[in-house]
């Protein structure tokens, strides 16, 4: 078990705030970056996803805990289908938004804040599994906030940046 330390705006914004770079499978330490978010992850006590950024890897990878979100996906969500507690999203890209929700966020990198940000309150989304097989899943509710929240880590983006609301 690598378990990571989630880095901290403001000490750590040089990486936070960088754009992260496409996962090429069969990257060298892949698999264990994968496994690090995984294990990072589930060290926390109330964290619905994490990003590579956030333990110092520019690359666009996130996971996202799948007993916290499976209320907001369908029954035959390709996110649920594999094994494990966690659901890796390498790649990731929204195909489709539709709605506006805001939602009070807050953010593993950025402690002690929170923000109310607005979202789409539906998404489509396209990216790679564990595995490197594409998928497509639809999601609402807290999914869809993660989902979200998390490719913008990959952006370099903060619930900071975010217009107040």
């Amino acid at each position: 078990m690598s378990v990571r330390q989630i880095l901290k705006y403001p000490e750590a914004a040089h990486i936070l705030k960088s754009r992260s770079e496409p996962v090429r499978l069969g990257d060298p330490g892949l698999g264990q970056v994968i496994e690090d978010l995984k294990d990072t992850l589930l060290a926390t006590e109330n964290g619905v996803g994490l990003a590579a950024p956030q333990i110092g890897v520019l690359k666009r990878i996130f996971v996202l805990r799948k007993e916290m979100i499976r209320k907001d996906l369908p029954k035959d969500s390709a996110v649920l289908k594999p094994k494990g507690e966690i659901a890796v999203f390498m790649n990731p890209k929204i195909i489709a938004r539709k709605g506006s929700i805001v939602f009070g966020e807050g953010c593993l990198s950025v402690p002690d804040r929170a923000a109310d940000i607005e979202r789409a309150k539906t998404v489509k989304i396209r990216a790679l599994d564990e595995t490197g097989m594409p998928f497509y899943e639809k999601m609402g509710g807290l999914a869809a906030i993660a989902v979200q929240q998390e490719i913008d880590h990959l952006d370099g983006i903060l619930i900071i940046d975010h217009p107040a609301r």
